[in-house]
């Protein structure tokens, strides 16, 4: 297989408090390597999905100053085993900003509902009722 996606990667000022976030809201499995500097998130058994420390900007050999975020951003879709609106809850619990709230997306059959983490990152949530 060539041109696959293999990684997304959330920067954070916070590694550590996004690692807590994260595992709250999802459960997930989170290794630093290095600690504080890059996490590597375990969704369902498989790295697929990082944190990297805005500060230290591994694995960039020339980091730059940190810049603050405008606009929109990339959009990471999380495949949840519930009601998306049961996570947006808890995340707007944890100290994220509400998106939109759970709706039904006719063409694709699902539900989803979307966040902004306390970090500025975009996060959707997506599900679809295994009785289907």
């Amino acid at each position: 297989m060539v041109n696959t996606l293999v990684f997304v990667d959330l920067p954070t000022p916070d590694i550590e408090a996004s690692t807590a976030f994260y595992k709250e809201l999802f459960g997930w499995e989170i290794n630093g390597r290095p600690q504080g500097v890059f996490h590597e998130i375990l969704p369902g058994g498989g790295p697929t999905l990082g944190l990297w420390s805005e500060r230290e900007q591994v694995p960039d050999p020339s980091p730059r100053a940190p810049q603050p975020r405008s606009g929109f951003q990339p959009r990471t879709y999380i495949l949840v085993d519930g009601p998306p609106g049961e996570y947006l809850n808890r995340a707007v619990i944890l100290g994220a900003t509400a998106l939109w709230e759970q709706s039904y997306w006719e063409e694709f059959d699902g539900h989803h509902a979307s966040f902004l983490d306390p970090w500025g990152n975009q996060i959707v949530m997506w599900w679809r009722p295994a009785d289907r």
